[in-house]
């Protein structure tokens, strides 16, 4: 069987390559990967030797012009180009995309996205945390009712210095695609309240967003969703005291059911703990949290003195190939359908904020709700 030739796209110094994913299909025994595009010649330059690449570019649409590849890595954690970049990998004819979250800066360009690998027969699958031994085990107990019926979901993120509308798009996405997973329900409607230093955000707080994901406002939030199923589920990023070394354990859900919780903190870390009631009541020593430590993917990271950020992607790569080869749609990773659906969550925050009632879906508007609001008050 001929091998699967791949390449990488990052952007150094404007999102550089992302979480590792430049790495992620170097070394696959059924991939060669053979080239890498930086518009920065010393980023270029340090890429190629760190992957292997041997044909090396400036531009990335150069190297789809030339290499005839299968696949492909958008590196960028700056949000910016990802549409451009995905766009031009299917036209190129692209078999399987990896992308780095969040999917795009607006429903728009994500819808977009989707349809460029829909009509080019391109999977994409994005990286989001659902892809690791912890949630998926998450996922596997709630699913055979190990905590009875599911009920709520409840996430945080990170709630550092990023607290509100950079921490729901940058790392909120994560939480919203693992909220989804575990409900395994759509989304039918959401409510958001967004606050600066404790007031109602109005149009005077509106601001660029670092990383290039457009307009945001606040440095507070709480959002609520209603699934389909009747699941319900909170999100919320508050301005907070914690250090950086803390918030990382903050960061994560918990999964609420008649008869016990599951948490999750900090995937792919592994900082999940199971309660025996559905629940908690602080100091009953008789109902304990316990941990769960998934030996094999603890032994992995020490064994191959990897990260469990390079497993995950792994994992990930592993499942889009794995979808190519079969002809079907990437099902246990995060998808661009599932990517798309996780940035609707997010911009259903502001978007209800800004027309002060619930949103449904899906949401009409597919632009930046805060260009919307600037502009219809023009």
């Amino acid at each position: 069987m001929q091998k699967l030739r791949a390449g990488a796209i990052g952007r150094t110094g404007r999102g550089d390559w992302g979480h590792g994913l430049d790495m992620a299909f170097v070394g696959l025994p059924d991939v060669e990967f053979v080239a890498i595009a930086d518009e920065d010649p010393e980023g270029l330059q340090a890429a190629g030797e760190r992957t292997g690449g041997r044909s090396q570019y400036i531009d990335y649409r150069e190297m789809f012009d030339k290499e005839e590849l299968d696949l492909v890595a958008v590196c960028p954690r700056w949000v910016g180009p990802h549409s451009e970049m995905v766009i031009a990998a299917a036209d190129a004819g692209v078999k399987g995309i990896f992308c780095e979250k969040p999917l795009a800066p607006t429903l728009a360009e994500a819808d977009a996205m989707i349809d460029a690998c829909e009509r080019a027969g391109t999977r994409i699958a994005v990286a989001h945390r659902r892809a690791n031994p912890y949630e998926q085990h998450a996922k596997k107990l709630v699913d055979k009712g190990a905590i009875g019926e599911l009920q709520v979901l409840r996430a945080h993120g990170k709630c550092d210095r990023r607290s509100g509308a950079q921490d729901l798009m940058v790392l909120g996405t994560h939480m919203m695609d693992s909220m989804r997973y575990i409900a395994g329900s759509d989304v039918a409607w959401a409510s958001g309240h967004v606050t600066q230093n404790g007031r109602d955000v109005t149009i005077d707080d509106i601001r660029d967003g670092d990383e290039e994901i457009g307009l945001i406002a606040g440095n507070g939030l709480s959002a609520y969703y209603a699934f389909d199923n009747g699941v319900t589920a909170h999100f919320e990023s508050l301005p907070s005291e914690m250090s950086s070394e803390r918030s990382g354990s903050w960061f994560g859900f918990e999964a609420y059911g008649a008869h016990g919780i599951i948490s999750v903190r900090n995937s792919p870390k592994g900082n999940m703990f199971i309660y025996p009631h559905g629940q908690w009541i602080p100091g009953n020593d008789d109902d304990k949290w316990e941990r769960v430590v998934i030996d094999d993917w603890e032994r992995q990271q020490e064994e191959q003195a990897v990260s469990s950020t390079y497993l995950s992607n792994r994992m990930i790569v592993a499942e889009l190939l794995q979808a190519i080869e079969e002809d079907r749609a990437v099902l246990t990773s995060s998808s661009g359908t599932d990517a798309r659906a996780a940035l609707e969550m997010i911009m259903a925050v502001h978007e209800s904020h800004r027309l002060g009632k619930r949103v449904h879906f899906p949401m009409t508007n597919r632009q930046n709700p805060y260009e919307v609001w600037r502009r219809e008050a023009s």
